[in-house]
């Protein structure tokens, strides 16, 4: 799962000016993102459409190679205590070292960080490839290959993401965001079979091959278009240290610049934490953001374990094969086809705040409903699937473009790793406590009453009054970048 005010920051107890301070600052906010959407190239789409094409087939290749060494590291251990740590290893570098590339993300190009992120994880697929080639790899050496492309992630994700707003336009980001989220639900479902293929009738080299040949083809399509580097205020002078909020006389990323330490030791581990400290307050200042990145990481506690236990529900409850899980996969994949092709194409004009909600009610509806199906109406569940798919981009995608408008660009890598790590993190804590309470209550009770508390998550989203009122945000800063478009 994979997932406004203008903000009025004023807090119970503030005065009149406070309220009036976080309105003024809240307009400027809108006005710079209205500035930054101005800077958008003429030609957006067609810079679009070229990343697209390049990133499509990176994405597919990283789907098959990730098959190709789950099912290798399968057929050679047969160890769910290997697979186990393999899994560990694919989400735990990447969620931790989030708040660390953040400020990296923000500070370098991000066209270059794209870059080097793809050249370093196709690095580590052609150590691989020369592994395999000499013979049996050690399993050690396949975990720890996967680790490398998680940390490589670490870096492409948030860049990718923070970039999009430089060349969309603001009233585009919904709609692209559909797109992507529909390229990734297509390469989702062929990656698996693509790899599987190529396994049977090549081997496993060809396919680390494929993944290659896609980095590749992501690179070259990057240099080919050109993504303007959002600007960063520059505040050098006394006090820059001196504590306090960034804009307050404290201690802000763009005051700790060259010469606001006079190169005193610490001052690059000093600028780091001002400017992870920056994202973590551009995140808070924006309060709708941060209940919503709260409540999707309670979300995803919940949904989580419900990911790994469907072949469990398939097998345990209503008696299926492996022909019966791959059905309810594929059902899953094809409603977020869906799903991502109606947002893309229909629902792009549609609250993102009530997409987001709804489809979440949606979800934990559907998710219980399955569980107190009988064990006879396997093909409901198949049906049940389509719709929970569905519901996947129609809450994902909002969710970015809702980061990409509202979030200053200079900031956005920084807060963007910040949500992926608490998103991330939250996965674990819902592995580690699904499975013994599973194993009591029985899979498909388990999933009745996730589904119902999935549901009652969607309610507490569309009741928060902070994030009700971000479409209210977005539609100012997407009004004040057509201002400026037309000045």
């Amino acid at each position: 799962m994979s997932r406004a005010r203008a903000e009025g920051r004023g807090r119970s107890g503030d005065g009149p000016g406070a309220r009036d301070d976080a309105l003024a600052e809240d307009g400027a906010g809108a006005h710079s993102q209205a500035h930054a959407q101005d800077r958008t190239p003429p030609h957006w789409l067609r810079t679009f459409l070229i990343i697209f094409a390049g990133q499509g087939f990176s994405l597919l290749g990283s789907a098959a190679v990730n098959f190709a060494f789950v099912w290798w590291l399968t057929a050679e251990t047969g160890s769910a205590t290997v697979l186990a740590y393999a899994s560990i290893a694919a989400i735990l570098p990447q969620a931790l070292l989030g708040p660390l590339a953040g400020p990296y993300i923000d500070r370098w190009d991000r066209r270059i960080t794209m870059i080097a992120a793809d050249v370093a994880i196709a690095a580590a697929s052609a150590v691989m490839l020369f592994a395999f080639r000499a013979g049996t790899p050690p399993i050690g050496l396949v975990v720890a290959i996967i680790a490398v492309r998680s940390a490589g992630a670490a870096f492409h994700t948030p860049a990718s993401q923070a970039a999009v707003p430089m060349y969309v336009p603001a009233d585009q980001l919904m709609r692209v965001a559909g797109w992507n989220f529909f390229l990734s639900s297509g390469v989702a479902m062929a990656g698996p079979v693509l790899g599987a293929f190529l396994m049977t009738t090549a081997s496993i080299e060809a396919v680390i091959g494929l993944d290659i040949v896609g980095a590749a083809l992501a690179v070259t399509s990057l240099m080919l278009v050109r993504i303007p580097h959002p600007e960063r205020a520059e505040a050098v002078g006394e006090g820059a240290l001196s504590g306090g909020r960034a804009g307050e006389g404290g201690l802000s990323a763009e005051a700790v610049g060259e010469g606001a330490l006079g190169g005193e030791p610490g001052a690059g581990s000093a600028r780091f934490i001002a400017e992870f400290a920056e994202g973590w307050r551009e995140l808070v200042r924006h309060r709708g953001l941060l209940d919503l990145t709260l409540a999707i990481a309670a979300v995803t506690v919940l949904y989580m374990p419900l990911n790994a236990l469907f072949p469990l529900m398939t097998f345990e409850h209503f008696n299926g094969g492996a022909a019966e899980a791959s059905y309810v996969e594929l059902a899953f994949g094809a409603g977020m086809l869906a799903g991502s092709l109606a947002l893309g194409v229909f629902l792009a004009r549609v609250s993102g705040v009530r997409l987001v909600a709804g489809a979440i009610v949606g979800l934990g509806a559907l998710v219980a409903v399955s569980g107190l199906l009988p064990a006879g109406a396997f093909w409901v569940f198949v049906g049940l699937c389509v719709l929970m798919g569905v519901t996947a981009p129609l809450f994902g995608a909002p969710i970015t473009a809702m980061f990409q408008t509202l979030i200053d660009p200079a900031k956005l890598g920084r807060v963007m790793s910040l949500y992926t790590t608490i998103a991330m993190l939250a996965a674990p804590v819902g592995l580690v406590a699904a499975g013994p309470i599973a194993e009591r209550t029985g899979v498909a009770a388990w999933f009745a009453v996730t589904g119902v508390l999935i549901a009652v998550m969607g309610v507490v989203v569309w009741a928060l009054p902070s994030v009700r009122g971000l479409d209210g945000a977005m539609e100012a800063v997407t009004a004040a970048a057509g201002e400026v478009a037309e000045a």
